[in-house]
């Protein structure tokens, strides 16, 4: 019997990202729950290994916010992992102001965007070798359809100029949905593909730090589409594809324009500073 496959889930301590990582464990895999906190990472995986006693479950603290961290999380995962078939980048903030991490990025940005391309890079290596034809790496970007209401400002990414919370939200998810086209540009679909996916409106800490009293779906519901793209391993749909609802889906136009594409990369490897 061959060996379970490795998942990593950013930001699966609570909400959509621990609902997928149990759901993904009750399938069989071998699940890294990560978040920035290491207290929270390790009551998390206590929980969920109560919640599910034959699941595996690991934990790896870093904060996607800065640059270093993911640095050493990767190098942490590297050295840990020998394989790793499955990358979800899942973890997201909603910031109500504007701040600058100590990269001096936008926060937002740095979180949903600049930290999960940076990690990505880090591990495509891993990813690609511990795939097969039959089952080719997978990175799955938690996106939004605020995705729509985004705009890449590749003059000023960090929106000196033209800050707002929803704002800079918008910007990020369409860099996710962005950075799977990109991916999918890249890579051979028989080794690697990459998709990104609005996971529904859920009642998670994100929903009310951004958008107030509004009632959502169970985090279980919100992480269908998650565990479905990040459980399987036969392609289905072309890599780069967008998912609402568990579908594939129509992106907004702007997430289709190849040249901000392209530029966003570009940009985005200054910042990251690969």
């Amino acid at each position: 019997m061959s060996d379970p496959r490795v998942v990593l889930v950013t930001g699966s301590t609570d909400g959509i990202g621990r609902a997928s990582a149990r759901a993904l464990a009750a399938g069989g895999m071998t699940v890294i729950v990560h978040g920035r906190s290491k207290p929270r990472v390790d009551a998390a995986v206590i929980s969920l290994q109560q919640e599910l006693p034959g699941g595996t479950f690991h934990g790896v603290s870093f904060d996607l916010g800065s640059l270093a961290a993911v640095r050493k999380g990767a190098g942490e995962i590297l050295e840990r992992f020998p394989t790793l078939h499955v990358l979800v980048n899942n973890a997201g903030i909603f910031s109500t102001e504007r701040t600058l991490t100590k990269d001096d990025i936008e926060l937002t940005f740095a979180v949903n965007h600049v930290g999960p391309f940076l990690l990505t890079q880090l591990l495509a290596e891993r990813l690609i070798a511990s795939g097969t034809p039959d089952a080719p790496a997978r990175v799955i970007d938690v996106a939004s359809v605020a995705h729509t209401r985004g705009r890449i400002h590749l003059d000023d990414l960090s929106l000196a100029n033209a800050w707002t919370g929803y704002a800079a939200y918008a910007q990020s998810k369409l860099a996710n949905v962005m950075h799977a086209y990109s991916l999918a540009a890249q890579h051979d679909p028989d080794k690697l593909v990459a998709y990104s996916l609005h996971p529904g409106v859920v009642s998670t800490k994100l929903l009310r730090q951004g958008f107030g009293p509004v009632s959502g779906s169970s985090t279980d519901l919100g992480a269908k589409t998650t565990v479905m793209l990040a459980g399987g391993t036969a392609v289905t749909s072309p890599s780069g594809s967008y998912y609402s609802d568990g579908v594939v889906a129509q992106p907004a136009p702007q997430a289709l324009d190849e040249t901000t594409w392209k530029s966003l990369w570009s940009a985005t490897e200054q910042l990251a500073g690969i």
